[in-house]
C-alpha cells in the first residue's frame, strides 16, 4: 500500500482505493484490483467444491455443463470490463494530459500580459484573462492578492448595505483565504491587504458595529471550515435592527 496523488484535484489517497475519495476520479491500479478479487470470489463460490456428493451421473454432467458456461462468460466478461477500462482511462488520461498542454502553451502566451496588468493594477485585465482561463490563473502567484484587490474594489463600488455585503466584508477580514490562497502573498502584499482590511473595518465601523461585534457575528455564523451563510448574517442582523 503506497499513497499516490490524484491527477484531476490533487488529493492524497491509497493505491488501493478504486478511486479518488475526494473527486471521484478513477484510479486504474486500485479499480483492477478490486474488479480482480470480486472475481476471484465468484469464481470461488462458483466452481468450490460441494460437500455433499452427486448422486447420479446425469448431475455431475449437468453441473459441469453450468459451471462450463459461468466461467466462460465470467471470463469473457472479464476481458470486455478490463478492455473497456483500460479504453476509458486510455482517453481520460490522453484528455487530461491534451488539457494540461493547452494550460502550460496558454501560460507561456499570456503569462507576460498577466504580469504587466497586475503591476498596473489592471484588475479589468486580469478579470478576462480568469474567465478565459481560471485554472491557469488560480495557480497563479499573485491570484490571491488580485482577488482580494478585486473584492475590495467591489467593497468599495457597493452603494448598498445587504446581509450579502456585510458577508462579503467579513470573509475579507477574518476569512481572506475566500479570496485565494494568503500563504502566496508576498510581504508587499500582505502589508497592502492590512491597510485595506483596516478601511473596511473603519466602514463597518461608520455603520455602528464595533470590531468585537463583527467577530461575534462571523463567529456565530461560520462553519467548520469558516465559510459563513448570508441568511445567518441576515438574521442577525435583523435581530440587531429589531433589538
Amino acid at each position: 500500500m503506497k499513497t499516490i496523488v490524484c491527477k484531476n484535484c490533487g488529493g492524497k489517497y491509497d493505491d488501493t482505493l478504486s478511486k479518488c475519495p475526494y473527486c471521484g476520479t478513477m484510479n486504474k491500479k486500485g479499480a483492477y484490483r478490486d474488479f480482480r478479487f470480486k472475481i476471484s470470489d465468484i469464481i470461488e463460490n462458483v466452481l468450490g467444491l460441494k460437500e455433499e456428493a452427486y448422486d447420479s451421473v446425469h448431475k455431475l454432467i449437468f453441473s459441469a455443463l453450468i459451471r462450463g458456461t459461468l466461467l466462460v462468460a465470467i471470463i469473457g466478461g472479464l476481458g470486455f470490463l478490463l478492455g473497456y477500462n483500460s479504453n476509458v482511462n486510455y482517453y481520460n488520461d490522453r484528455e487530461y494530459d491534451e488539457k494540461t498542454y493547452e494550460n502550460i502553451i496558454w501560460e507561456e502566451e499570456n503569462l507576460e500580459k498577466l504580469e504587466e496588468a497586475y503591476r498596473n493594477n489592471d484588475l479589468e485585465t486580469i478579470d478576462k484573462l480568469y474567465y478565459e482561463n481560471s485554472r491557469v490563473i488560480s495557480n497563479w502567484e499573485h491570484f490571491a492578492s488580485f482577488s482580494l484587490k478585486k473584492a475590495y474594489q467591489n467593497i468599495k463600488e457597493d452603494t448598498y448595505f445587504t446581509s450579502y455585503s456585510l458577508s462579503r466584508m467579513l470573509y475579507f477580514i477574518y476569512y481572506p483565504d475566500y479570496y485565494g490562497n494568503t500563504n502566496k502573498m508576498s510581504a508587499e502584499e500582505i502589508e497592502e491587504y492590512e491597510t485595506e482590511k483596516s478601511d473596511v473595518i473603519n466602514m463597518l465601523k461608520e455603520k455602528g458595529y464595533s470590531e468585537e461585534e463583527l467577530k461575534n457575528i462571523y463567529d456565530s455564523c461560520k462553519d467548520g471550515y469558516g465559510y459563513i451563510s448570508s441568511s445567518d448574517v441576515e438574521k442577525l442582523m435583523k435581530e440587531e435592527n429589531n433589538g
